[in-house]
């Protein structure tokens, strides 16, 4: 549990910070507004505030958003390396496949999470049922 939290809370600064630098984007609202969601939805999860349904939502509606920017010629990432508009578009790609990678970590960990404890609720119950018997 202490975990996700640390990991959430790092995560929803991440993605903060990726607000921050999005000042000079061509279209800064949209990326402003898909990385202010993304720092939102960490920091609810660190408060243990959001359904697992949610996370496997946002993974997979991040997920269609990194392949349907995903440039039709990869030149890498950095400035000089190529087409200017292919490399924005694959960081802008990039940048949603970790969202994506991020929220489905967090919805497996609330799966396992879950099995776990349905695990120890019934050993408990075997213990009490064994309990009773052997009186």
């Amino acid at each position: 549990m202490l975990l996700k939290k640390i990991s959430a809370n790092a995560f929803g600064l991440v993605f903060l910070s990726f607000v921050v630098v999005q000042y000079n984007d061509p279209d800064p609202l949209v990326w402003i507004l898909i990385y202010s969601f993304a720092a939102v939805l960490c920091l609810l999860t660190a408060a243990g505030k959001v359904a697992p349904n949610m996370l496997w939502s946002a993974a997979m509606l991040y997920a269609v958003g990194g392949i349907y920017m995903w440039p039709e010629h990869f030149e890498g990432v950095s400035i000089g390396g190529g087409d200017i508009k292919n490399i924005e578009e694959a960081r802008e790609s990039l940048g949603l496949f970790l969202c994506a990678l991020v929220f489905a970590g967090f919805a497996l960990y609330e799966r396992f999470a879950l099995y776990r404890t349905m695990r120890e609720q019934a050993l408990q119950r075997a213990k009490w049922a064994s309990g009773l018997k052997s009186h």
